[in-house]
């Protein structure tokens, strides 16, 4: 069966020999059937060189973006996935002992799946299994499954306008939306765009999104977040700040609604600078909470030339009526456990891969960094609370990633972690990771 197509080509060929003599239609006819099977013979061969070049576009990650490269009428299936060891150091900053336990885990393993109903029309959608399992309620499971992404896109005419509405990821710092782990350099993802930019952040609603020339942008109005426990949201807290306040498009409150939007420039080629702004309400109508006003902001930068790479990302956050949050989250007066009313962030990281030198022999790469963050989740508390030292931290991220081909990549670095109360705990961290 396996050779079926080319027997149909040669007895197509055998019957084009004796209609030499009949008319041209006829010939003409009978070669245009010979082309088209060849050709498909030809796209069975290539197999998965066919596929498309894994690269970002409109706002997504590499393999998340394979369905705009695919033509009408057909489905796109992607994914990616990493592992991550931790070894904690025995002790604090303050010599005692920290008490923490090593660590592996299967973080994540991602199907993207989308479909093109036509030029103009398309539907992408990120499906999440973190930390090997299923949240079950009362059973125990370590991990969960959830809809990370799921948008229906609309342009009109190009890629200049389009329409988005869904489940969207939030438009906000460089790794929210390009989170692939063959994306970022380390193991996990920088802190800052954990405690101040709540990655991987993802909210319901629609906006409008383009690239035009150098320039790309997205703008959406989305669910609000909730400032306050209620319906399985913890609300702001002062470690962590906004990010337990993400309802995460499941059976979100929308009694208040936000505004996101980014620009970005790419003057040249590996140069990228923008910045994002987020503002809304954050009480969703819960009793005794008064209005909770929301701001976010952030600007970034990454340049990238013969193997060197430079990324850096400042924010801050502010968060009105801090201090009725905390009656309402039962935040004792006096106390250090405040939702900060005012919080930054901000890290510079630099990478160069070594193989450039040598060409990238079979695409390989191998690419040390250094990373330096500062943030703090309290940098701001209502007057009659206080600051708990331990929220103001400094890290530096050193390690390298291995890459044998674009696609896969083994990483190791060490974490020096440092904070004003000295309750610091450094880590190695190992990772592999993948997308396809």
């Amino acid at each position: 069966m396996k050779n079926l197509p080319l027997l149909l080509v040669m007895a197509l060929a055998g019957a084009a020999a004796p209609s030499a003599a009949q008319t041209d239609p006829r010939m003409a006819d009978l070669e245009r059937k010979v082309e088209a099977l060849a050709g498909e013979i030809e796209r069975l061969k290539l197999g998965e060189a066919a596929e498309p070049e894994l690269k970002s576009a409109l706002g997504f990650g590499p393999a998340a973006s394979k369905i705009y490269q695919k033509a009408p009428k057909r489905v796109s299936i992607g994914g990616y996935g990493e592992m991550i060891y931790e070894n904690y150091q025995p002790k604090k900053q303050n010599g005692f002992g920290a008490g923490k336990r090593d660590v592996v885990d299967n973080a994540r393993a991602i199907l993207y799946v989308g479909y093109k109903f036509s030029d103009h029309v398309s539907f992408n959608s990120e499906v999440e299994f973190e930390h090997s399992g299923a949240r079950v309620s009362g059973g125990g499971a370590r991990g969960e499954v959830s809809l990370e992404m799921a948008a229906l896109d609309f342009k009109p005419f190009d890629d200049r306008l389009g329409l988005r509405a869904g489940t969207l990821l939030m438009p906000v710092g460089l790794v929210n939306e390009v989170h692939e782990p063959t994306t970022f350099n380390g193991a996990k993802r920088p802190s800052v765009e954990t405690n101040i930019i709540p990655t991987t952040w993802r909210e319901n609603g629609a906006g409008l999104f383009g690239e035009w020339g150098p320039a790309s942008y997205r703008s959406y109005v989305v669910s609000g977040l909730q400032a306050a426990t209620d319906a399985n949201v913890s609300g702001f807290t002062a470690a962590s700040g906004l990010r337990s306040g993400r309802s995460s498009g499941g059976k979100s409150y929308i009694e208040d609604l936000a505004w996101v939007t980014r620009l970005d420039l790419s003057p040249a080629e590996g140069a990228l600078v923008g910045g994002s702004l987020y503002l809304g309400e954050a009480d969703q109508s819960q009793l005794h909470l008064p209005s909770v006003p929301v701001s976010l902001w952030e600007a970034h930068a990454k340049f990238s030339w013969r193997g060197a790479e430079l990324r850096a990302l400042y924010a801050q956050a502010r968060v009105g009526n801090a201090d009725r949050v905390n009656s309402v989250q039962g935040n004792a007066v006096g106390g250090t456990g405040s939702v900060g009313s005012a919080m930054f962030g901000g890290y510079v990281e630099a990478a160069y891969d070594v193989l450039t030198a040598w060409g990238n022999p079979r695409g390989q790469s191998l690419t040390p960094f250094l990373r330096y963050e500062r943030y703090d989740t309290q940098a701001g508390v209502p007057n009659a609370w206080r600051k708990n030292p331990s929220n103001s931290r400094v890290e530096y991220t050193v390690g390298a990633g291995y890459k044998p081909l674009g696609q896969v990549v083994f990483k190791a670095d060490h974490q020096f972690l440092r904070d004003q109360g000295l309750t610091g705990v450094g880590q190695t961290n190992l990772g592999i990771g993948y997308i396809f």
